[in-house]
């Protein structure tokens, strides 16, 4: 429950072109250290340029976060995405629901996150590809520090196990 379809160093390393061969429309992704630094609503403009490439070759990207409304709107006010707040991610209920609600197949969804044991989780308990990206910044919430502390060994003993399991440059290197 925990093994990522694939593990990128950052969000931006998708591409459109990776996206059609898979059959993904839809983008479902985590907010702090995902697409933001965790202690910032600054974004990098290869963000923004990434986000109007999704945009225009029709690929929706939808912040799930488990976040308050106010606070992952505040932070991508400025961003073309639609947002999913209080998701309780790991559990994938909220994901699911709104999934059915937006009438989306959930084969054609990418969940994207930083923590194995929210955002992987919840992705893989929902049935999506899963991408596992290395967080934005090097600190976390305080709340965030524990699941880390878990995450690693639990990364370290899946990479034991799958040797195929590494950081990739792209979605196609999942062989």
């Amino acid at each position: 429950m925990f093994k990522p379809y694939i593990m990128l160093d950052k969000i931006t390393d998708i591409d459109v072109n990776s996206l059609r061969n898979l059959g993904i429309t839809t983008i479902m992704t985590d907010l702090d250290n995902t697409l933001l630094p965790w202690n910032s609503n600054k974004y990098d403009l290869s963000l923004r340029k990434w986000l109007n490439t999704m945009a225009l070759n029709n690929i929706e990207v939808m912040i799930v976060s488990n976040n308050s409304y106010e606070r992952v709107e505040k932070a991508a006010r400025e961003l073309p995405v639609s947002i999913v707040a209080r998701a309780v991610k790991p559990l994938p209920f909220v994901i699911m629901s709104h999934i059915k609600e937006e009438n989306i197949n959930p084969e054609d969804v990418l969940f994207v996150g930083d923590q194995v044991m929210t955002d992987v989780l919840a992705g893989n308990m929902a049935k999506l590809k899963t991408v596992l990206v290395k967080p934005l910044v090097n600190t976390d919430a305080k709340k965030t520090r524990v699941n880390r502390f878990f995450e690693r060994p639990i990364l370290k003993a899946m990479q034991a196990r799958d040797k195929n399991l590494y950081w990739k440059d792209s979605l196609n290197d999942r062989k």
